[in-house]
Order: structure tokens, then sequence, then C-alpha cells
């Protein structure tokens, strides 16, 4: 009974469970077999990661001082022949985040609105619970369940990493290898998990997501990847974010000499609305990123455009948005006017400090306007440190960070301050 309550928010997981019952006891491998070589060929994963967050936000009353611990772990089997199907296996992971200390900060459900917005909220939840098959048909891999998944740099689809509590699918993927310089791909989501947790109101969304992408590498040194994405929300609430969106990514490294290494990251895409969206409308999203390595250096400028026409504005809400805009996090939603970010990001590795060496440096610089550039919306600058410890069982890594958004026409002043302590697990 825990397992179906836990699992009741979506037909897929609940499937899948009876799924993985059955095959258990599939005539063709005896129970025992069966489960010996789920297990010996498996792997543990275990993920932990602490952080105080400090947020300074002009209009609050008081600052944020958030003190959150995550714990995720779960098992990723090994792989067994099943009726002559070989490859079959699957996965799942929970996730435990908890607050420590008082709960100085708004965490997005309990209702302390005069703190900050600090969005890692205390849940227990199944993160991940899925079936796979690897190479059932050679090269091919499908997954079913709830599954973590991320489409190239994010910018579509992603598992927004950075916050506690991870953003999983309820989905049925199925990846193409098999074709020479081609990589092909289709998913179906049932329902997104996001980092709200199960308690909030928009914790889950619930709709019918088709996505299709494909990747070419023929014309070396560029890759072009194509894509669509079609989202269809159930709620009415949710029909704004009813979209199709078409376009392609393109990337580009090419090595000049020794030291030096030119590349290019870029994108162009349409929107318009889709499903039982009652708008009627079209939008472009573009951005352009060249960047130069030189030694342990990586230099990049590049302007990313959202457009906008006032009352709608192309919007990625499945994306990894912490990655991109600023990680003050002040365009998590797209101005009805556009955005235009123009920005530059610089990291390196530096020399050794005391003895310590592979400290990793890291900052960026953003201008942020409407989508024409007539209104300044603000600036952010953001730099931070990070270094990973090998450990006997896997790296134990420590990051601090620290960013600044100075606002002109657009959200309020604001200063964040991270320390992050995490640790994974690296079976051997």
């Amino acid at each position: 009974m825990f397992i179906d309550r836990l699992l009741s928010n979506s037909v897929i997981p609940r499937a899948l469970l009876i799924a993985a019952v059955s095959l258990t006891v599939s005539p063709t491998a005896s129970l025992a077999d069966g489960l010996n070589a789920l297990i010996d060929g498996g792997k543990p994963a275990l993920d932990i990661r602490y952080r105080y967050e400090a947020v300074d936000q002009a209009g609050r009353v008081k600052d944020a001082d958030a003190n959150t611990m995550r714990i995720r772990a779960g098992f990723e089997t090994g792989r067994i022949n099943l009726g002559g199907l070989e490859g079959i296996g699957g996965a799942f992971d929970v996730e435990w985040i908890e607050h420590i200390g008082g709960q100085a900060f708004n965490d997005t459900i309990n209702g302390k609105t005069t703190y900050p917005v600090v969005a890692d909220p205390d849940d227990f939840a199944v993160n991940q619970l899925y079936l796979s098959a690897v190479d059932t048909i050679p090269g091919t891999k499908v997954k079913i369940g709830r599954q973590r998944m991320i489409w190239d740099n994010a910018r579509f689809i992603g598992n927004v990493g950075f916050r506690q509590n991870e953003q999983t699918f309820d989905a049925a993927r199925l990846d193409i290898t098999a074709l020479t310089d081609w990589d092909l791909g289709y998913l179906y989501i049932d329902e997104v998990h996001r980092i709200f947790g199960r308690d909030s109101s928009t914790g889950r969304l619930e709709l019918k997501g088709h996505g299709i992408r494909a990747q070419f590498r023929g014309f070396k040194p560029v890759t072009i990847t194509p894509f669509a994405l079609l989202l269809d929300y159930d709620r009415s609430s949710q029909a704004a974010s009813s979209t199709a969106s078409y376009g392609s990514l393109i990337n580009a490294k090419i090595k000049l000499n020794d030291d030096v290494t030119a590349t290019f990251a870029g994108a162009l895409a349409r929107q318009e609305d889709h499903g039982n969206n009652t708008g009627d409308y079209h939008v472009w999203y573009y951005n352009a990123e060249p960047g130069l390595n030189y030694g342990p250096w990586r230099f990049s400028v590049g302007i990313e455009q959202l457009d906008g026409n006032g009352t709608q504005a192309f919007g990625t809400p499945l994306a990894t948005l912490h990655k991109f805009n600023g990680v003050t996090d002040q365009f998590l939603n797209t101005p009805t006017g556009g955005l235009r970010d123009l920005y530059g990001k610089a990291k390196t590795t530096l020399p050794a400090i005391g003895g310590i060496k592979g400290i990793k440096l890291f900052g960026a610089y953003h201008r942020f306007s409407d989508d024409d550039g007539s209104v300044d919306y603000g600036e952010e600058w953001n730099v931070g440190l990070a270094k990973a410890f090998p450990s006997r069982y896997g790296p134990i890594t420590l990051s601090l960070q620290y960013a600044d958004y100075e606002a002109d026409a657009f959200a309020s002043d604001i200063d964040k301050l991270w320390l992050t302590v995490s640790f994974k697990l690296k079976p051997k």
C-alpha cells in the first residue's frame, strides 16, 4: 500500500512496477538466476549534498539563510536476457531533502514570504524508477518510467541539477545510435516532477508531450541538432504554456594550434501556440556564443534572445533554467517584452595554491534588456571557486559562489551566496 500511495501520482510508474514483477518471474529464467544477474551486474548510487544559501533581496524584510541537505540513494541493475530479449534492466533512486536548523527562508510552500525564496523545500520521494532495454535491438536504447532527462545543453529539457530536488519525468524514450553520423530520438512525456516537491501546487505538470531530436555529425567539425518539442498541458491554468517549438542547435570546435581552440555554440527556434492554448502567435529564439580555449583558460561571449510580443513570450519551462540568463534566477519566466541577454564567461584551473592543485575558477557577466534593447532590465555578475578532492569511494567537491544582480527596470536588487559540499559514490 505504501508503494501504491507513493507512486499514485502517475500511471507510468505503477505500470512499471507491475512490469518489473512480471519480468522477474519470466519462464525463460529462474527467479534466483534473474535476481543474481540483476544484482551482481548492478551498481549502487549515492549522492549527498549539503548547501548553505544566503540571499539579500531589496524589498524583503529579512535576509534568507538556508541550510539544506539532500541525500539521493538507489541502485542500477545489471542486464539480463528475458524471453530471448537481451539487455533488459532498470534503476531506481529516492531523494530526501531536509532543512537543518531554523527555516529562515521561503522554500515556496512554508508561507515565510518575508524572506527571499530559496526553492529547496523538504521532501521525500521516488526520484527515478524505470525499466530500460540497451542494445536489445542493436544500436537502440529504450527507457520507460520516471527518469532524468537532459537534451543537449538543457535549454529545452533538463533536470535542474543545481537545486536539491531534481526535476524528473514520467516518460518513454527511444534513442537510436545505429546510423553512421546520426543519432535519432523520440520521447513521450506524461508528467513532470518539478523541484518544488510533492506538497506544492506547482510541483507537478501533467501533459501530453512529444519530442523528436536528431543529431548529425557528418559535417565535421560541426554538429547539427534539429528538434521538435510539442507540449500540451492538461490543466486549464497551464494552457498558456502549451506550445510547439521547432529549431536546431549547432556546435563546432576547431583546433587552431597546439594551444588554441576556437568554439561556437548556437541555436535558432520558432515557438507557437499548440494544443489547448487559446492564443494565436509565434515568437523566435536565438543564441550565438563564440569562444576561445587557450591553455587552461576558456573564454566566450554571447547573445541569447527570447522574443516577446507584449502578451506572450518564448518560454522553456522544462529547461534547466538556472543555467541560463544569470544564476540569481531573475528570468525563470520570460518577460512579455522578451529578453535579450548579452554575456561573457570565463573559467580556468588555477596553479597550485599552498600545494592544493585543481582549484577551478569561473565567472560571468550579463546585461539584460527587452528583445529590441530599448528597456534595460538590469545586470548581473557572478564568480565562483570549486575543488574536487578524491577519496576511496568517490569525489568530495567543495564550491563557493557569489552573484549580484543590480536591477534597472526589472525585478529588484539581489545578492546570493552559495557554499556547497557534495559527495558522489563512484562504484568500482
